[in-house]
């Protein structure tokens, strides 16, 4: 293992700090946006350390893999989204926690690295359980509107829309308008 100076470390274990700053209170895409951002960094000042050894191009490979997933995920229906960026968020935060913690273990003698993998693995499945109530609130609405048959119907528990509401006026029958054969 290479010998390391202070400000080196320090240095690193700052950045590594910083990435993985992420806000409980965001929403899943916001979660995935974080995530792609500090496993992005945490790969890159692993890569820098000498502490994670691979490729230094895979960091820049995985910036276009990650774009391309957030972009699909932007495509897919109001009521899927969710789903899709908490997997992202899930994902990303895990490798980043991985990586901080490879790093850490790698720059103090590298004992701790094979338990590494379970702390991403349990970093990755705490975001992914996090945003269980955002999942079920798009199901729900997802239920609502094939239920109405109103593909556009406003969920007033999701996000502020992104698709348009249907305008269509509605005709509504009540029990006094029936006529009795």
């Amino acid at each position: 293992m290479r010998n390391h100076g202070p400000a080196r470390t320090t240095l690193a274990a700052a950045v590594l700090m910083a990435a993985l700053g992420v806000g409980h209170a965001q929403q899943s895409e916001d979660q995935a946006r974080t995530g792609a951002v500090a496993d992005g960094v945490s790969s890159v000042v692993g890569v820098a350390t000498g502490a994670i050894a691979v490729n230094p191009l895979l960091p820049l490979a995985d910036l276009g893999v990650k774009a391309a997933s957030l972009r699909y995920a932007e495509g897919l229906p109001e009521t899927e989204r969710p789903g899709a960026y908490a997997f992202a968020a899930a994902t990303w935060q895990g490798g980043a926690a991985t990586n901080v913690c490879a790093t850490a273990s790698a720059l103090s003698g590298g004992v701790l690295v094979p338990a590494c993998v379970a702390v991403g693995m349990a970093w990755g499945l705490k975001t992914w359980n996090e945003s269980a109530r955002e999942r079920r609130l798009a199901e729900r609405c997802d239920v609502l509107r094939t239920f109405v048959g109103k593909p556009n119907l406003p969920c007033a528990f999701m996000p502020p829309g992104i698709e348009p509401v249907d305008a269509s006026p509605q005709t509504v029958v009540v029990a006094q308008s029936l006529v009795a054969p």
